[in-house]
């Protein structure tokens, strides 16, 4: 057995929406696993063909969502196998739909299906999750290996496809240039003074749950709803939503990443309480810098803050938003603790390090 994994990358060079996260994810980020752990290498796909056929597709689909017509005929994903044969890989990463070419291959598949209550709630159909369960269950069954993002995942999962239990395995994203803030400024910044410094960012504030920050606001009293300072970063790229004029409010429409980071490291709170939410990315770069994350009461968030240890579950309500906002803003101990928890929890769970690890773990099953 070779001390070393080598995982063909199967993604486009280029592509029609260039800060699409899933994109930019498979492209750029995965591979710098092998910063952290040199015996994990990566190959990315450098294909013409992978990129024309991608395009094509993404081009196809949203065309035909935009008339209205399904898009079931729309080009299906094909691994460039002469490339992946001449890359001396051991297995291909895929986080698109499951390849219909690589029989024989062992394939990391990136899917899962996404919280059937959440998906409920938020419009979805029993027939639609069926479907979807049936369809993505013979990519489970196809695949060497189905990467989840979270444990409360891997065991649904599992539960669902019983015979092929072995095959979930837990890896959360990677985020390899986010770091946590030291014991020593976090500690500076529980003892500071002064009003909660709430955080929400979100390029679509209705699915974050914009307005359920602005109802909960509206429904404090007025000296408690003075303890907060609000501020609020999004484009509202679905549909803007009216702020109630106040003084402690304020909105952005938009700042570079680096910026909303310096943000979080300033705040006390990131609130974002998201109707449907895949994952959240936001929650963890906050848990980093000892921001303590307010997230929605579904599978995915409640194990993210490690089911109300390290961070705020809430169910949504206005009322409910409005409780955990005075408790947070008065009892300075438990805000201390939960943000040292979130710090913590980040620290042993999601810093790039402990993911690198359990990838390159899950990638040497296929180490020749």
């Amino acid at each position: 057995m070779s001390e070393r994994s080598r995982i063909y990358i199967h993604t486009p060079h280029w592509f029609l929406r260039p800060k699409n996260t899933d994109w930019v994810y498979t492209r750029f980020r995965l591979r710098r696993i092998s910063e952290f752990v040199p015996e994990c290498e990566f190959v990315v796909s450098q294909s013409i063909a992978t990129m024309v056929r991608t395009n094509f597709s993404y081009a196809y689909r949203t065309a035909c969502r935009k008339i209205g017509r399904p898009a079931e005929s729309a080009a299906r994903v094909v691994v460039d196998l002469r490339e992946f044969r001449r890359s001396g890989c051991d297995a291909v990463f895929c986080h698109d739909d499951f390849p219909r070419n690589t029989a024989g291959i062992p394939v990391i598949w990136q899917n899962s299906i996404l919280d059937p209550e959440m998906t409920l709630a938020y419009g979805g159909s029993e027939e639609a999750l069926a479907r979807s369960r049936d369809e993505k269950g013979e990519g489970f069954r196809q695949a060497a290996v189905v990467q989840v993002s979270s444990e409360a995942e891997k065991v649904r999962l599992g539960g669902w496809f019983p015979e092929i239990a072995e095959r979930f395995v837990a890896v959360p994203f990677f985020l390899p240039d986010v770091r946590a803030i030291s014991r020593e400024k976090l500690e500076e910044k529980l003892a500071r003074g002064g009003p909660l410094r709430c955080l929400f960012v979100g390029h679509e504030a209705r699915r974050k749950g914009l307005a359920r920050i602005y109802d909960a606001l509206m429904h404090m009293r007025g000296d408690a709803r003075e303890r907060l300072q609000v501020t609020v970063v999004s484009t509202q790229a679905d549909g803007a939503i009216a702020a109630p004029s106040l003084p402690n409010l304020r909105v952005v429409p938009g700042l570079p990443h680096d910026e909303v980071l310096q943000l979080m490291r300033e705040s006390d709170v990131l609130v974002m309480p998201s109707l449907f939410e895949s994952y959240g990315l936001a929650y963890l770069e906050a848990m980093a810098q000892g921001t303590i994350p307010i997230v929605p009461d579904w599978e995915v968030q409640r194990e993210l803050v490690d089911y109300g240890r390290a961070g705020v579950i809430t169910s949504g309500d206005p009322a409910d938003l409005a409780e955990w906002f005075e408790r947070l803003s008065e009892d300075a101990q438990f805000r201390a603790g939960l943000a040292r928890a979130a710090r913590q929890r980040f620290e042993t769970e999601y810093a790039p390090q402990a993911v690198a690890r359990k990838f390159a773990s899950m990638a040497a099953r296929f180490s020749q």
